[in-house]
């Protein structure tokens, strides 16, 4: 929080409380504090029967609504109902406000925020019961496990093998070789191997179909050369996630999409990156024991081949990942979600 979200809410509260008074509030809304967002909250969305207004926090994020023709509110808003891929409720400081949270990256890859800005929210949904279990002891009372809405898509049958098949043909990749995907998180505090791979991997499209994605928070530097990595596809879309299905292997660091790659069961790398204020040593080693792990490039051939020679190595061990890291994987995290927003708010929506 900075000093203006403490001066807001001396003039928020009892306006919002007018224009509730005389009905003129403005329904539920998605406040938006980057595209991200947005992207991360449309496999709900696509299951909501009711208005919502999108609110954007920022030049960046109104932009992109501009560029999309998606009507838009700038702030303040005041909303009946406001949900958010954030931890930032107290944007919205009137209690009657019904407030809804979610994170726009899957379980708890970072470290956690502070307790008190999860237990603003009404409720919070996380991807599993396990998550859910470890908030509760760190004094977190709105968690909810549903699942990751990001994945339905993976299992709620939008992939059929001719969708699949169109999605290989569209990036003219050669039938004959195995897909990697390559991946990366944003590059701070030495969590990303990005700059391990990215000048490098070109020297690999002669064996195998490339994919190049990353975090959508790095520098353009790095993305101009992805761009430019002949015979490699730079995969320019937030949700990757009709890419990972068409994947055979997948080589990460310590990025959150490494649990999305381990719920479709298919072969993990990972580079080695040293312990970070922002890491996990739980997650750490959850990574360590699903993924065969190197430090140097030069090491990534000889990785890639002992997955495709055993894609099955570490089968258990994503099975038990998937157990920690997923509630349910069956293509029904956006409409469970859906069904508590419903109940939270019935009467502002009805």
């Amino acid at each position: 929080m900075n000093i203006q979200d403490y001066i807001v809410p001396l003039y928020y509260k009892p306006l919002w409380s007018i224009l509730k008074l005389f009905g003129l509030t403005s329904g539920v809304g998605f406040y938006c504090a980057d595209p991200l967002d947005y992207e991360m909250f449309l496999p709900i969305k696509k299951n909501i029967d009711f208005p919502i207004n999108f609110i954007a926090k920022n030049k960046k994020t109104r932009h992109f609504f501009k560029v999309n023709d998606i009507p838009y509110k700038r702030l303040p808003s005041f909303p009946d109902v406001v949900i958010m891929a954030r931890q930032t409720a107290y944007k919205f400081p009137h209690k009657n406000i019904v407030k809804i949270g979610f994170d726009h990256g899957l379980y708890q890859f970072k470290r956690w925020t502070s307790t008190k800005y999860y237990n603003m929210f009404d409720v919070y949904f996380m991807s599993s019961e396990n998550q859910v279990e470890i908030a509760k002891e760190r004094g977190i009372r709105t968690a909810v496990a549903v699942g990751y809405p990001k994945l339905d898509q993976a299992f709620d049958g939008t992939y059929d093998e001719p969708a699949l098949n169109k999605i290989k043909n569209d990036l003219n990749l050669d039938e004959n070789k195995k897909t990697v995907i390559f991946t990366s998180t944003w590059n701070v505090d030495g969590l990303s191997a990005l700059d391990r791979w990215v000048e490098k991997v070109g020297s690999l499209t002669d064996k195998y179909n490339i994919l190049l994605t990353a975090h959508t928070w790095i520098e353009q530097k790095f993305i101009d050369i992805m761009k430019n990595t002949p015979g490699a596809v730079y995969l320019d879309e937030i949700d990757v996630t009709k890419y990972l299905l068409i994947s055979d292997v997948f080589i990460g660091d310590y990025n959150s999409m490494i649990g999305e790659f381990c719920a479709l069961n298919k072969p993990i790398i990972t580079f080695r990156t040293p312990e970070s204020s922002r890491s996990i040593p739980a997650v750490r080693e959850l990574i360590a024991s699903i993924s065969i792990q190197i430090d140097r490039f030069d090491e990534v051939e000889e990785a890639i081949e002992r997955c495709i020679a055993n894609p099955d190595e570490f089968l258990e061990a994503r099975k038990k990942a998937n157990e920690l890291i997923h509630y349910r994987l069956d293509g029904n995290a956006g409409m469970r979600a859906v069904d508590i927003i419903k109940n939270l708010c019935r009467m502002e929506i009805n």
